[in-house]
């Protein structure tokens, strides 16, 4: 008890602190937060992901789903990274996604959303859940994506025994999503939508067919 009790005590300060402000609003904190020297901030991948999902989402459905879809998922997207810089989940770090749902939630937004922001990083590990719902499943894919495109396209390919991004991890969610979602689009037109969101695009487009035959 004298070590648990401290340690909610905290986590119930964080909780109340970060609630003062909403996660649209940490979304410019982003562009502190470095995520790779070679492809930019946590924010500029954010907007890369909210690229792809956008792109996804209109591809999928009819006109008018696929423009809600689209929308949906394109706001999941650009909110899904934002409590990495809650206090919260700065002291456990464990907890990315799970508080991302919840501060969502108590913003006021549908539960869509909110499902797709703890969602987007599933199926973390191998027998793990798929998202649920279709905004989930898209944005989860956008940001396997959007890891799997950018590290190829700098030369981060996985070899032998070291996979220090978890590439392999993230092949398998798209190809779990891609087999068991509702996700009717074929790998390469999906692999051309992610090259797009980058802005030097030729360049990772020369990644598509070393990534094509590692998937």
């Amino acid at each position: 008890e004298r070590v648990v009790r401290p340690r909610l005590a905290d986590a119930k300060f964080f909780f109340d602190q970060d609630r003062k402000k909403s996660l649209a609003d940490r979304i410019p904190g982003l562009a502190k937060v470095v995520y790779h020297n070679k492809l930019g901030t946590q924010g500029e991948r954010a907007q890369r992901v909210a690229a792809m999902a956008s792109a996804i989402g209109a591809q999928l459905g009819g006109a008018q789903s696929g423009n809600e879809l689209s929308r949906q998922a394109d706001q999941a997207a650009l909110l899904s990274k934002a409590d990495l810089i809650t206090d919260m989940v700065g002291e456990f770090p464990e907890l990315q996604g799970t508080m991302g749902r919840y501060y969502a939630l108590h913003d006021g937004l549908p539960a869509e959303i909110a499902d797709a922001i703890e969602d987007h990083y599933k199926p973390r590990f191998a027998g793990d859940s798929l998202p649920r719902g279709r905004v989930g499943l898209v944005v989860a894919l956008a940001d396997k994506l959007e890891t799997l495109v950018g590290l190829f396209g700098i030369g981060q390919v996985p070899t032998g025994d070291k996979d220090p991004f978890a590439l392999r991890r993230h092949a398998l969610g798209v190809i779990r999503m891609l087999s068991e979602g509702d996700i009717d689009l074929p790998l390469d037109q999906l692999l051309d939508l992610a090259a797009q969101a980058f802005a030097d695009s030729d360049a990772f487009k020369h990644a598509g067919p070393a990534l094509t035959d590692f998937i």
